[in-house]
């Protein structure tokens, strides 16, 4: 089911806009038997797309439009766009490419919508992707993704280098612990506009690998964590998986003035029922709360 973001925003002319909230898959996950899923295929209300935040200044008579992440559902997220996108400036009936697209690290639920940006589907001509230069450098050097790759313009960037956007809004990458395959790297990203600074941080190893952590959440206005897994019960057996927990998540927020969004939420994960307790607990929490598909923040 494709779901819209209504257009404008009360809180400023610069925000960013949450385009998904699930873990790489999303809900309902492929070949998944589980009640969440089973709900989801049954039922394409339930459905819920893979994280990813786009920001968007509408100074510009033509707005301006960066995504981050390109996800599997990455279709239905610029579709959620087109109000902001606007027609494409040579082709009738298709959407104008977004103005750029940063990565954060090469795992699925992250870059498998790079494919629908290629030849075969949007052709994207000198489309700038920002991302780990390690990153990049393993996108451009894989044989599959050639074809798609030739219509990217990639623009490696360095942790803590910021990058401007505009002359009052600006994005910049931290490098974070993270599962990395392929020694790429792994970026969160911290975008500071003219009012609040907001971090995206979906996916991280574990807190205590982050010294920083806490000083970098406690620097910004608003930050969109990994929350996977509630626990590791929901693995049924399987090793843990390298994120932290959303109850580590909870105390080490506990002192921190920032609002904190829950994000990248496991298809198996209790904060998918808002009738359970751990969504009771969630609601009673201060500064915590489970992110939504069309959430915004001025920035």
């Amino acid at each position: 089911m494709a779901m819209s973001i209504r257009e404008g925003f009360a809180g400023g002319d610069v925000f960013a806009v949450l385009l998904g909230s699930m873990q790489d898959a999303g809900l309902p996950h492929a070949g998944c038997q589980c009640a969440h899923c089973r709900a989801a295929f049954a039922d394409p209300t339930r459905i819920r797309y893979a994280t990813s935040l786009a920001i968007i200044d509408h100074r510009p008579e033509s707005p301006a439009v960066w995504l981050i992440d390109a996800t599997p559902d990455i279709k239905y997220q610029l579709h959620a766009l087109a109000g902001y996108l606007g027609p494409h400036p040579t082709r009738p009936g298709r959407l104008r490419q977004p103005d750029g697209l940063f990565l954060t690290h090469g795992h699925m639920g992250h870059t498998a919508g790079l494919a629908h940006l290629g030849p075969e589907v949007m052709a994207v001509g000198e489309l700038p992707v920002y991302g780990p230069a390690g990153l990049l450098q393993v996108l451009s050097a894989t044989a599959l993704w050639r074809p798609a790759v030739q219509g990217f313009a990639f623009r490696p960037l360095e942790s803590l280098q910021s990058f401007l956007l505009a002359p009052d809004l600006t994005i910049t990458p931290r490098l974070v612990p993270h599962r990395d395959e392929w020694r790429a790297g792994t970026f969160a990203y911290e975008i500071a506009g003219p009012h609040q600074r907001l971090l995206y941080l979906p996916d991280i190893d574990s807190w205590a690998a982050w010294p920083e952590a806490v000083a970098v959440l406690a620097g910004v206005n608003v930050a969109l964590v990994d929350a996977s897994f509630w626990s590791d019960a929901e693995l049924g057996g399987r090793p843990p998986v390298a994120h932290p927990l959303v109850p580590d998540t909870l105390e080490l927020v506990a002192e921190v003035d920032t609002q904190i969004v829950l994000t990248h939420l496991n298809h198996t994960n209790p904060l998918l029922n808002p009738a359970g307790p751990e969504s009771q607990l969630i609601a009673q929490t201060r500064n915590v709360r489970v992110g939504r598909f069309g959430q915004q923040w001025a920035l």
